[in-house]
């Protein structure tokens, strides 16, 4: 049975001790005693934090990427202390530099402490997990296995464009793989939203939000801003508009020679920036004589589900008896916006 679970990719320190303020695990994470602090963690560092924050791009040496890890380590185990394959995955132009320090960090077992009280529990709880096979793939392999050997089971070639908070990749894909020229990164849907908070800040002042909250408002379509909704729909039509001739339709261009588009009748749209449909509307507009445009189904979950198919790939067949009663296959995508654990096991 397969699963996935997404919580937002925020986090921050407290020192304060919460009870029964949130109803189960995901809505209510907390951290305790790692390097002797605390830590709020996603949905509760959004509701009960001043500042929840992440960096963009981190690795494995960063804070808020292994606070990141650890929690998605806790939603893998799910009470159980069977072993981990884990997969995980970096953009292009980070995974030659930060594949090794994620295998060092994830490799081996983990002790993690987490307060139970904010869900209603008794107190802390302490949990061991072992990660006894891992594996590093680009972000983009991840989102094509998805593709290729999940739900959709394409078989033909297809272009393929991963719209990330942090990074916006793309490339030709082949049945054989990559086609390695038209392999790129460039920057995400940040730089909309940073396109969107100059423009609102000429005429309201943000309270000093932290990147995490004017995206998250950049979503919802509204800030509230002194007690007044300001909508700011048109607005972001606008920055996804100058993102995507700007940023997306340059690169593509430059990425893809019209050999390339002899080659493919189809674009994958994946991850989070694909459920923003007036960015979908300007692929559909720029290539509607020559490619038909599909979003994946629930964009913002292709990485992990790849990655989680990768993991079961990792394990012989012949072991299978074993296995299924031994080991959680786990893809962990670790983005900027959000965090997503995808998770299958024989047994269930």
């Amino acid at each position: 049975m397969k699963r996935s679970y997404v919580f937002p990719s925020v986090y921050e320190e407290t020192s304060v001790d919460f009870a029964k303020v949130a109803a189960n695990f995901i809505e209510g994470m907390k951290i305790n005693n790692f390097n002797q602090r605390n830590y709020l963690i996603g949905n509760m560092a959004l509701t009960e934090g001043s500042a929840p924050h992440k960096f963009l791009n981190s690795s494995a040496q960063d804070l808020d990427y292994q606070l990141m890890a650890l929690t998605a380590l806790i939603i893998a185990a799910q009470g159980t202390d069977n072993k981990m394959v884990i997969t995980t995955g970096f953009p292009f132009i980070t995974h030659a530099i930060y594949k090794k320090g994620a295998r060092d960090f994830y490799l081996g077992k983990h002790q993690v402490s987490f307060d139970t009280r904010t869900f209603g529990g008794t107190g802390v709880e302490n949990i061991s997990v072992n990660v006894s096979a891992f594996d590093v793939m680009t972000e983009i392999d991840g989102c094509i296995k998805a593709i290729r050997q999940g739900q959709m089971a394409e078989t033909q070639n297809f272009f393929i464009g991963s719209l990330g908070f942090g990074t916006f990749e793309l490339a030709l894909s082949t049945p054989s793989g990559i086609v390695q020229r038209t392999a790129h990164s460039e920057k995400g849907i940040h730089y909309a939203v940073n396109i969107l908070e100059n423009e609102i800040e000429k005429n309201y002042y943000l309270s000093m939000l932290t990147g995490q909250q004017i995206e998250r408002a950049f979503q919802r379509g509204f800030f509230l801003i002194n007690r007044r909704k300001v909508d700011v729909l048109e607005m972001r039509k606008r920055a996804l508009t100058s993102y995507y001739n700007e940023v997306i339709s340059p690169a593509m261009r430059k990425k893809y020679s019209d050999e390339d588009f002899s080659k493919t009748t189809k674009i994958y749209l994946v991850g989070g920036g694909a459920m923003y449909t007036e960015l979908v509307t300007l692929f559909i507009e720029e290539f509607q004589d020559i490619l038909d445009v599909i979003v994946y189904p629930e964009p913002y979950l292709c990485a992990s589900e790849g990655y989680c198919l990768n993991s079961v790939s990792m394990v012989p067949s012949s072991n299978t008896l074993e296995l299924k009663e031994n080991i959680t296959y786990v893809g962990i995508d670790l983005g900027n916006s959000n965090t997503v654990v995808t998770i299958y096991n024989d047994t269930e």
